[in-house]
């Protein structure tokens, strides 16, 4: 597989390794919901954490269980006694398109706890409970580096999710010598309610099922204890939405002066969609 070029796929099979086992943080919805989906296909026994997964349908094959990550009770008490050895991947985001000056203190709390610390502190109670070898898989986003505008606390939560898991990688392979980390940063994904009230063509973002597929190929296939991979969205002329993989870190771009604002991307401030 070349760097530049998604994998070859093909129906779903076993994946190798120890791993038998995957918990999904935020796997109810979008690209977490594919993901879980993925698991379970893969034979995977597959355990589904979310703020909606109550309500999910058992012949999923998905065992749910309710987490709040911005309620610091739920994010204490959550069962965590989960199938090891095992993936666990860290999906739940939620999009928050405002000036900072915009924002207000219970929205940039409230991003804070899902995209950030409500993650962090359910992670460190899952991952001593599961001892190891443990494959964390973390979905971040293309917006951990990319310049955006009217999306400053987002950009700014990703940027840090991204950081805190390439500097949990010491630890966690001091931990257990098969422990692995994939850190994913996706482009645009076409998840309709998580761009709520923002005029977006669907059509030419990426996928998510096949974005899932994509992310398992890789993680299937890791060997090393680290591997960053950037899944970004093709925008030439009849490609559009196609997914182009890269590897590595990507240096944040600068800052330069804000292009004229135009009204087909505008939008009004909104609430925090969660997923």
């Amino acid at each position: 597989m070349s760097p530049s070029s998604p994998p070859e796929h093909s129906v779903p099979r076993p994946l190798p390794g120890p791993f038998r086992g995957a918990v999904v943080i935020g796997g109810t919805h979008g690209l977490g919901r594919e993901l879980a989906l993925g698991a379970r296909d893969r034979g995977l026994r597959t355990v589904v954490y979310g703020r909606s997964a109550a309500p999910l349908d058992d012949t999923d094959g998905l065992l749910a269980r309710p987490l709040d990550l911005c309620d610091p009770q739920s994010v204490r008490s959550a069962p965590v006694d989960v199938p090891t050895p095992c993936y666990v991947l860290w999906v739940a985001g939620a999009f928050l398109k405002k000036t900072l000056a915009e924002t207000t203190e219970d929205e940039v709390e409230q991003l804070t706890r899902l995209l950030l610390t409500g993650p962090v502190l359910f992670l460190r109670r899952l991952l001593a409970e599961a001892g190891g070898p443990v494959h964390l898989i973390t979905i971040a986003s293309s917006s951990s580096w990319k310049r955006r505008e009217r999306e400053t606390l987002y950009c700014g939560l990703k940027a840090a999710q991204a950081a805190f898991v390439r500097n949990l990688v010491p630890e966690l392979t001091a931990a257990h010598p098969e422990n692995r980390i994939t850190l994913v940063n996706p482009g645009g994904l076409a998840v309709p309610d998580f761009h709520t009230g923002l005029a977006l063509d669907f059509g030419a973002m990426m996928d998510p099922g096949r974005v899932a597929e994509i992310i398992w190929d890789i993680a299937a296939g890791q060997r090393r204890a680290f591997t960053e991979v950037q899944i970004l969205r093709s925008r030439e002329p009849g490609s559009e939405g196609t997914p182009e993989v890269s590897y590595g870190a990507r240096l944040p771009e600068t800052p330069d002066e804000p292009a004229p604002a135009t009204t087909a991307g505008a939008a009004s401030p909104h609430p925090i969609q969660h997923h």
